[in-house]
């Protein structure tokens, strides 16, 4: 067996608040303990093979694919289109700027760093709309690394969901971390993204094969067009943000914006890492993801 053990400390949550009618939040005064969380890399390759407790170095990976972009200041826009940042309210610039030192003499080598929560492959945890939902930090990292399932969708039609046929295509076993590979393309500046999103009855479904992860080259799992209409609508939480509840109400974390997933399509056995930052609140965090080829 391979022990995950922590090598971070996590500070308390701090207060978000909820709506008592459905348990969906987007802020709920709530104090939880601390928790220690945490995995060596070695860790991740015992995934396939522990080496019989023998002392014996687990197996090395023929090679290491890095699963995410790169976080440049033009990023988000590429990849979703300036429609779908006009409806998120935000340009999503990633901006590293030094920390200049009160003496031009003396040299920190520092740099402030402003993310957004969901920039490049990120993690989307259940706290961004589950009242009491566990928030990045809380994540045990054993739900984010673990044997790959790729589940190649690129044949898929992006004008409609993912429903529980195509994904059942694909052998789907319990603890697994699924890929969901859609072959996601960049719109057109004025358009909004076009992929194939997950449907509600697909997000069910893995929630009931308790799946380890959801990870995916989708910039969401749902529709941004079909989000803007709910919310234009004044549809209620639930409806809104439906193909996540499922997955989050089984405490399944959901990596998305993913890229070069083609490389694993034709792998027999992928382990996949995703490491977010150990943020103690919030809705999301950005993640280095990679994927280990045996």
């Amino acid at each position: 067996m391979c022990e995950v053990v922590c090598l971070s400390s996590i500070p308390s949550r701090p207060p978000i608040s909820a709506d008592s009618r459905t348990g969906l939040c987007y802020t709920e005064s709530v104090d939880s303990k601390a928790r220690w969380l945490a995995i060596p890399v070695a860790c991740a390759l015992t995934l396939i093979g522990c080496g019989g407790g023998d002392g014996a170095l687990p197996p090395r990976p023929k090679r290491v694919v890095d699963l995410s972009p790169v976080l440049t200041r033009e990023l988000a826009i590429r990849r979703l289109g300036a429609r779908a940042l006009d409806f998120l309210a935000t340009d999503e610039h990633t901006d590293i700027t030094p920390i200049v030192p009160p003496q031009p003499s003396y040299a920190f080598g520092l740099s402030n760093i402003h993310l957004v929560s969901h920039a490049g492959a990120h993690l989307d945890a259940p706290g961004r709309l589950l009242r009491g939902g566990e928030q990045p930090a809380q994540i045990a990292l054993d739900h984010l690394v673990g044997p790959a399932r790729i589940v190649d969708l690129r044949w898929h039609d992006r004008n409609s969901p993912i429903q529980i046929t195509d994904l059942q295509l694909t052998p789907i076993e319990s603890n697994d971390l699924v890929v969901l590979f859609v072959g996601y393309e960049p719109p057109a500046p004025d358009m909004w993204p076009r992929y194939a999103n997950l449907s509600v009855q697909a997000s069910e479904y893995l929630a009931a094969k308790r799946v380890r992860a959801v990870a995916t080259d989708m910039p969401t799992i749902a529709s941004f067009e079909d989000l803007f209409n709910r919310l234009r609508k004044g549809q209620p939480p639930e409806e809104v943000w439906a193909e996540y509840l499922p997955l989050f109400q089984a405490q399944i974390p959901i990596l998305c914006g993913l890229v070069n997933l083609e490389s694993l399509v034709d792998e027999p056995h992928v382990v996949l890492t995703a490491l977010p930052l150990s943020l103690p609140d919030g809705n999301g965090a950005p993640a280095r993801v990679a994927a280990l080829v045996y």
